[in-house]
Order: C-alpha cells, then sequence, then structure tokens
C-alpha cells in the first residue's frame, strides 16, 4: 500500500488474527513507538527511513505505548509544554540567533562549572586542581564529615542533572556527574567567600574567611575567573549551592557578596561601602541568575525609573518608528546622558526639560569582563522569556539597554560620544571599534524588550507633542554655522556703522 512522503508501511500478521485489524502510522517520529493492538500484541513503529509496522509480544527498551496515533502527538506537545514550564530554572545554552558571538563569550576560558564544557580545555587544570583544595578547605571549615557534605550532594544531584540539556550530559555517567557537582560547588562557594571580606582587627587589613593561598589563586586571576563563572552555559543548579551552603559555619553574606560585585560595572565607586538589599520572594537558577536579577535593579525603585507599565503612546502620533538615529535625536533637540544613580541598569527612558529632551541611560564600565557579563545576562533573558510583551519589564532590561546602545552607535565617533556623555566609562577597556562591533552585532540579535519600546515610544510623543518648537531647533541646529556668520557678520557691521558714525560725530 502506497502512503504518503515515501513511507512504506508493512503489516506482518499475527496469529489468530487477520490482516485486515485496525493498523496505525505516525509519519515522521524519531524514535520507536508502540500502539496497543486490540489483543495482548502492539504494534510497533520505527521512523528511520522506511516505516515498519510490526506485532511483538511485549513492549521492550524505549518503547511508549499510546491507544491511539494521536497520543503520539500529544505526548510530545506535553514534552514541549514542559520544558517551555522550565525555562527559568534550566541551565541553558547559547542562542543560536547569537552564534556570531559565541565564540568570544559562550565557552570559559579558564575554569568550566557543569557538564557542558567540562575537560575540553588544557587551560582548566590549574582551577580543577584548585577546586580539590576549594572543597578540602570547605571541608574542614563546614566541621562535617566528607561523607555528610558528599551525601547531601548526591540528593540533589539528580534533579541538578534534569536542568541540564539532556543530550549534552548523556556522556556524563553519575560517577561523573556527581563528583562534579560536588568540586563545581566547594569551588563557588569558596570564590564567593572571598568577595565577602571584612576588616580585621588593622582597618588597614581586609581579612577573608577562605584559606590565603586559594584567596590569593583568586586574587591573581579574578577579572577571568569572574568571566567564566557569568557565562549561559558555565553554571550550577542553585539547588546544589544552596543544599551546600547549609553546611557553612556561618552564612554566606549575600549582601556583601552582591554589593561588591553590582559596582564593577562602573569605574568609579563609593568609598562608602552600600549593602545591596535582598529579595526574599526571589529563587535564583544559578549564578548568572542571581547577578541579573540584583544588577537590572529589580528590587529599586529610583526617581527615574519607567514605570511598569506600558507607555501609551499619545493620540496625536500615527505613526511609530521602531529605530531612531542619533542624527535624528540630536536634530529634535533629545541628548545623551548618563544616570547619576548607583547602577541600575533599568533607569533608561526619556525625559523632558524646558526646550530640550534626554533619552537617559545607565554609566557602564566597557572591558572585556562586563561585555561578557552583558551579552550573557542578555542571552539569558532570552532563553527565559519567549516574549518579552507578556511580563514585566525586567524580565528584558539588560536587552533593552544594549538594544538602545547599538541604536545610538553606527560610527565611532557615536562610541566617543557615548564616552563623553560618560554613559561608557573608563580607559581600559574595549576600543571604539570593539565597542562598535559589539553594539551592532547585539542589535541585529536581540529581541526588543519593553523598557527599549517605552523609551521608543517616550521619544515619538516628545516629537509630536513638540513638533511646532522642533521645526525650530531643528532649523537652528542644522544651520547653526550659517546663523552664527550671519550675526557675527551683522555685528561686525553693525560696528563699522557705529564707528563712522562717532567719526561723523567728532568732526
Amino acid at each position: 500500500m502506497q502512503i504518503p512522503c515515501d513511507y512504506q508501511l508493512a503489516v506482518s500478521d499475527w496469529e489468530g488474527t487477520s490482516a485486515m485489524e485496525p493498523t496505525a502510522w505516525v509519519p515522521g517520529f524519531p524514535f520507536e513507538m508502540t500502539v496497543a493492538a486490540p489483543a495482548s500484541n502492539t504494534l510497533v513503529v520505527s521512523s528511520s527511513g522506511l516505516q515498519q509496522l510490526n506485532m511483538v509480544e511485549e513492549s521492550t527498551g524505549h518503547q511508549y505505548e499510546w491507544s491511539s496515533p494521536i497520543e503520539v502527538f500529544e505526548q510530545a506537545t506535553q514534552a514541549f509544554e514542559d520544558e517551555h514550564g522550565e525555562m527559568e530554572t534550566k541551565i541553558h545554552l547559547f542562542p543560536a540567533s547569537m552564534k556570531d558571538l559565541s565564540a568570544e563569550y559562550a565557552a570559559p576560558k579558564i575554569v568550566s562549572i557543569g557538564p557542558y564544557h567540562h575537560g575540553k580545555s588544557p587551560d582548566f587544570r590549574e582551577m580543577e586542581s584548585a577546586k580539590y583544595a576549594a572543597a578540602c578547605h570547605f571541608i574542614k571549615d563546614s566541621g562535617h564529615s566528607v561523607e555528610e557534605v558528599w551525601g547531601a550532594v548526591l540528593e540533589v544531584a539528580d534533579e541538578a542533572r534534569s536542568h541540564y540539556d539532556e543530550e549534552k550530559v548523556r556522556r556524563f555517567g553519575d560517577d561523573d556527574f556527581r563528583p562534579m557537582m560536588f568540586y563545581d560547588g566547594c569551588f563557588l562557594l569558596q570564590y564567593m567567600m572571598s568577595w565577602c571580606g571584612h576588616k580585621g582587627d588593622d582597618d588597614d587589613v581586609m581579612v577573608v574567611d577562605v584559606d590565603p593561598l586559594l584567596n590569593s589563586v583568586f586574587s591573581s586571576n579574578d577579572r577571568r575567573i569572574f568571566s567564566d563563572l557569568v557565562l549561559l552555559e558555565n553554571q550550577l543548579p542553585w539547588v546544589v549551592v544552596k543544599k551546600l551552603m547549609g553546611f557553612m559555619p556561618k552564612p554566606l553574606d549575600m549582601e556583601t557578596f552582591l554589593g561588591r560585585v553590582k559596582p564593577s560595572l562602573r569605574s568609579r565607586r563609593d568609598i562608602e561601602f552600600d549593602p545591596v538589599i535582598l529579595d526574599s520572594s526571589y529563587k535564583p537558577p544559578h549564578l548568572l541568575g542571581l547577578l541579573r536579577h540584583y544588577f537590572v535593579g529589580r528590587n529599586h525603585i529610583s526617581s527615574t525609573q519607567v514605570s511598569e507599565t506600558q507607555t501609551e503612546i499619545s493620540h496625536k502620533a500615527k505613526k511609530v518608528s521602531l529605530s531612531v538615529s542619533i542624527i535624528e535625536l540630536a536634530e529634535i533637540g533629545i541628548k545623551l546622558t548618563a544616570t547619576k544613580n548607583k547602577i541600575e541598569l533599568q533607569d533608561m527612558g526619556v525625559r523632558r526639560g524646558i526646550f530640550t529632551g534626554e533619552l537617559f541611560l545607565a554609566p557602564l564600565l566597557l572591558d572585556d569582563a562586563n561585555a561578557g557579563f552583558l551579552v550573557n545576562m542578555a542571552a539569558l533573558e532570552l532563553c527565559m522569556t519567549p516574549d518579552f510583551f507578556e511580563t514585566y519589564n525586567t524580565m528584558s532590561v539588560v536587552c533593552s539597554y544594549l538594544c538602545l546602545l547599538g541604536m545610538v552607535t553606527d560610527s565611532e565617533k557615536d562610541v566617543q560620544r557615548l564616552r563623553k556623555k560618560h554613559i561608557l566609562q573608563g580607559g581600559g577597556g574595549l576600543t571604539d571599534r570593539n565597542a562598535l562591533d559589539l553594539f551592532t552585532s547585539l542589535e541585529k540579535h536581540l529581541r526588543l524588550g519593553k523598557s527599549y519600546d517605552n523609551s521608543i515610544v517616550g521619544i515619538e510623543n516628545y516629537k509630536v507633542d513638540r513638533w511646532l518648537w522642533i521645526i525650530v531647533y531643528k532649523f537652528v541646529y542644522n544651520n547653526l554655522k550659517i546663523i552664527i556668520a550671519v550675526v557675527s557678520a551683522m555685528a561686525g557691521f553693525a560696528g563699522f556703522l557705529g564707528a563712522i558714525k562717532s567719526l561723523k560725530g567728532s568732526r
């Protein structure tokens, strides 16, 4: 019997039944499946090349039973929905849409965390040795036995495994995966503790609760380690971290840790330490998720924060642009400005002055480490949130921030303008060309978030509400040199006439 899609269906008679018994066929599924037959037998469909429908005594191996072919599709749909529901807790792979940036920002350089990059580079060897030392010091400091700490990790190892991509962890058996979770967890907590130093008896000396040699390794490789620990594919499920935290002699000072890491996005830091206020309702999926939550400013309400609600387009507007060039902004009197508050990436939007407006953005220290941090926070937003416009502004803050930077940078001169406005800070980071390439490539790959949309709508409202003033401003802006020259000439001519008049008066 010929069937669609060039699949051949062969039906074997089974003992005591007719070839006319009901059959089932599911096209193109890449796994073996069974469909219940009228009796105790089952029909097996194998979709590798030609499909064969055979009788079997019972289901074996990785076969699945359904009462009808439609249940095959329902099962696949359910699996898809289950995976979709776990988006906020998964350890995601770098998005395919950002493939152009994966070589630079997806793979760790000196330390691998989790299975995705484990053992792939000889450059990981030093930090693999540090992991053993970190585990040793962690266990000694805990006051518990190796068996107790190891047993606690075993309790959550299967749950942790479920957060990773199944295909990527298949090569690791339990004997490899479980020790990986144990050593990576100890290393991560020891590194986080190294950020939580406190003043000792001598106020000039910073005391840390980490072994001095281990702390020296962390300090000498700090920015490189940090760059690796905030990569999307280099994360450890927080369920492991939380379990190990229970063995620490005193709780990890998360306020201090976040309060010290957060200012790393700015070149100028406050002399007086300002700890972060923790959000007790937030349950992080991993370290990158934890840092993104506090860096976007979700638990902080600033004076310039754009409302969580969508900005309404003016009833006077007939259309709205998806992007506005830096030249157009200058022509209509909207200037770029850096927010004056502490680093809160969500502080972006449009403000109106008496005669002009401002497009304000949070200032940023753009070095290699922070560039990778921003890219991976944006990648996490893309993976966690399928539709930015069905959730809070804060779920797409980093994408919005980077898209706005991309919108106002078309040349290296535009990058220099961002530096003059102190939106890009510091002099030892990426070059103007590097920054331009980063922003323009990200603008192509990222989805537009709510804060970006609010800013664009704010610009459009400014244009329609001040259209008459903009005509005057635009004329002056585009002809300023001519106007200055004419005014100067007129002033000179007036002076000349005044001089002649004075000479005549003296006679």
